[in-house]
């Protein structure tokens, strides 16, 4: 037998039995900006327990803060802390409901997110001026 089939066999073994199984599901991405709307896109709806990117592409330190998290920290839900340029926060998905968040840094940013029970709730989609991102908003 040669090495480098071998080789092929101890990966093949190594990839099936080794190390705990990656959760490999999209994430919904939200892209922070220095201008309106600031969150793109700003109502983001996703289904409940898919997780959800916020990616930093300006020169500037934002946050990701649910509002919840101002005056009662026992409703806070997510707090990105100072994400930095190029930088970026994740959730692994939150429960159906409406969460409004802001940039605890700039209070003039802020977003939604609309999180569904399935995927079946109907949405309408326009594609943003930014590499193909689609705002998309449920049809209620």
């Amino acid at each position: 037998m040669n090495r480098l089939h071998i080789l092929t066999i101890a990966l093949g073994i190594g990839a099936t039995v080794g190390g705990p199984a990656l959760d490999f599901s999209p994430a919904t991405q939200i892209l922070m900006e220095n201008g309106s709307p600031y969150y793109v896109p700003a109502a983001a709806t996703v289904v409940s327990g898919t997780p959800i990117r916020w990616e930093n592409p300006t020169p500037t330190h934002h946050t990701v803060t649910h509002n919840g998290c101002v005056n009662d920290e026992s409703t806070c839900l997510f707090n990105s802390g100072t994400v930095p340029p190029g930088g970026q926060f994740t959730i692994q998905g939150l429960p159906p409901g409406r969460y409004a968040y802001h940039c605890g840094i700039h209070p003039i940013m802020r977003g939604q997110l609309i999180v569904t029970e399935d995927s079946s709730t109907p949405l309408t989609c326009k594609t943003a001026p930014i590499a193909g991102l689609q705002r998309c908003r449920p049809l209620l």
